[in-house]
């Protein structure tokens, strides 16, 4: 299989590290979502979004939560990172659904505030922004355990994508963070000593 996206991308991550939670050959091939790579992403995706995961017979899947339950569904060790049913899979998924949106917010501060030429920037957009990127990491907060994952044996998709998140925030705007996510901190912490978040750490 062939992972199209960087690390940087936290959605594209969420995908590289699930991929090795479930023993998963993948090649990687870094492609940016602006500049000379846009014509090839749009190519492989329409909507010009990465993640995009080739299969070995060349069906391209996109978009995160779509190649996460084709991964759940095929994975080769049994390891799940969702529920496949039930009120585990609904609280799981809220979860994920908290990391998610501190992501996607993240991201869109990024273009605005570190990318975007200072004249052009959008003070009150960005307010806002970091109004929903501590929202939603403050969610997270609330369900982070104080040891452990909140999967049974190990990080379940939330988790996986709270650390992500949190990451993304700290290396792109740590000044948002205001060390008022102590839960979190300590999560990025553990997941230091797993294989798959440790390779995968975005350059800056």
């Amino acid at each position: 299989m062939i992972l199209y996206g960087r690390d940087l991308s936290p959605f594209a991550r969420r995908i590289a590290i699930w991929c090795v939670m479930q023993d998963r050959q993948v090649e990687r091939r870094a492609i940016q979502t602006a500049g000379p790579d846009l014509e090839r992403l749009m190519a492989l995706n329409p909507v010009g979004r990465v993640p995009v995961l080739e299969l070995e017979d060349g069906t391209q899947l996109i978009e995160t939560y779509a190649i996460c339950d084709w991964l759940d569904e095929t994975s080769p060790n049994g390891v799940r990172l969702l529920p496949a049913n039930g009120v585990a899979r609904r609280e799981a998924l809220q979860r994920l659904a908290h990391a998610t949106g501190a992501a996607e917010k993240a991201v869109a501060l990024v273009y605005d505030r570190n990318r975007r030429p200072e004249q052009f920037h959008w003070p009150e957009w960005q307010q806002r922004l970091v109004g929903q990127i501590r929202g939603s990491l403050g969610a997270c907060e609330t369900w982070v355990p104080d040891h452990g994952w909140s999967g049974p044996s190990g990080p379940d998709a939330g988790d996986v994508a709270a650390v992500i998140a949190y990451q993304f925030v700290e290396l792109t705007n740590p000044w948002v963070l205001q060390g008022a996510f102590p839960r979190l901190a300590s999560l990025l912490a553990r997941a230091g000593e797993i294989p798959g978040f440790t390779d995968t750490v975005p350059e800056v």
